[in-house]
C-alpha cells in the first residue's frame, strides 16, 4: 500500500501491478488483462470508499513514517516511545538515521511533531516472497507524550467475519496514481472469512496464519501508501495494512497483518527496544 509495498511478493510472479505499492513484473502474464480484473476505475477514491478526516478525530494515534525526506508508510503509536508498522516498509530502507516519525498531522505537508528513530526490529520470519509476518516495531529517540497525540492498545478481540474495523491513511486516490495524498482519509471495512480470502487469492498468493482480510469488495479498501497503518477496533490496533492485488478489487480483499497473531513478537520487541 505504497510505492512502498515495494514488496508484495505474493504476486511477485504475477503482474506488473500495484500490490499495494510495488510494481511486480512477470512477462508470461497478460498484464493488461490482469489489470482490468484487479484495478478499480480511476474515479474510485482512496482510502477507497472512505472520507476525509483528521488525526485529531481519529484519536491522534496515526503516524506518518518518513525515510530520507519522503513519506513511505503509516504507523501506530502504541507506547510513548514505540511505533508499530509493517516490515515491508523497510525494504531497501534499513538506515536507522534516515527514518523520522511525524505525529499530529492530518495533511502530509504539515510539520507536525517529529521524532528521529533510535532503532527498529523486523520479524525474523518476514519474507518478501510471501509477506508472512509483515510486522515491525520502531523505537523513538524521544517520547511522544504530547498533547493531542494518542496511542492505541494491542488487539484483544477475536476478529470474526463481519466485524467492522476502521483503516486510515494517506493512500492514493486512484489505483494507478503516482504518490500519496495530502489529505488523510478513513474507511470502515468488515472482516472477510479467511477461507474465502484464501480461495480468492489462489494461486496468486498464500494467505498465511499471520494474515487477516478485510474490505467491501469493489467498494471499500486501503491502497498504495496506506501500508503500515492500523486497522482499528475500539481503540485497539488489530491489523497492519500489508498488501493486496489492486485497490477495492471486486475479487481480492485487502490483506492485513493479524496483530493478535503477531502480538508475542510485538511484546518481545518492545521489551528489547526499551532496554536500548
Amino acid at each position: 500500500m505504497r510505492s512502498l509495498l515495494g514488496c508484495i511478493v505474493l504476486v511477485t510472479a504475477l503482474v506488473s501491478d500495484h500490490v499495494h505499492g510495488q510494481e511486480i513484473t512477470n512477462h508470461t502474464i497478460d498484464v493488461e488483462k490482469v489489470a482490468k480484473l484487479v484495478l478499480p476505475n480511476n474515479h474510485d477514491t482512496r482510502v477507497i470508499g472512505g472520507q476525509v478526516t483528521t488525526n485529531w478525530k481519529l484519536g491522534g494515534y496515526l503516524m506518518a513514517l518518513v525515510y530520507a525526506g519522503d513519506f513511505v508508510c503509516g504507523g501506530t503509536l502504541i507506547h510513548d516511545l514505540i511505533v508499530l508498522t509493517a516490515a515491508h516498509c523497510f525494504l531497501g530502507r534499513m538506515k536507522v538515521s534516515d527514518w523520522t516519525v511525524v505525529a499530529g498531522i492530518s495533511k502530509l505537508d504539515q510539520k507536525g511533531v517529529r521524532r528521529k528513530v533510535k532503532d527498529f526490529i523486523l520479524s525474523e520470519k518476514f519474507k518478501e516472497e510471501d509477506m508472512n509476518m509483515d510486522v515491525a516495531v520502531m523505537l523513538l529517540k524521544s517520547s511522544l507524550r504530547v498533547k493531542g497525540i494518542g496511542k492505541l492498545s494491542l488487539c484483544s478481540v477475536n476478529l470474526n467475519p463481519g466485524l467492522e474495523l476502521t483503516v486510515s491513511g494517506w493512500g492514493m486516490t486512484v489505483a494507478r496514481g503516482s504518490g500519496p495524498q495530502t489529505l488523510l482519509r478513513t474507511v470502515t471495512v468488515p472482516i472477510i472469512h479467511k477461507s474465502n480470502c484464501r480461495a480468492a487469492y489462489q494461486p496468486m498468493a498464500k494467505i498465511t496464519d499471520s494474515m487477516i482480510c478485510a474490505s467491501v469488495l469493489g467498494k471499500k479498501d486501503a491502497c498504495t501508501y496506506d501500508s503500515g497503518g492500523p486497522l482499528v477496533y475500539k481503540k485497539q490496533v488489530c491489523g497492519i495494512v500489508s498488501f493486496g492485488i489492486g485497490c477495492a478489487s471486486k475479487r481480492y480483499p485487502g490483506v492485513y497483518t493479524d496483530v493478535m497473531y503477531v502480538k508475542p513478537f510485538i511484546l518481545k520487541s518492545i521489551k528489547v527496544l526499551l532496554k536500548r
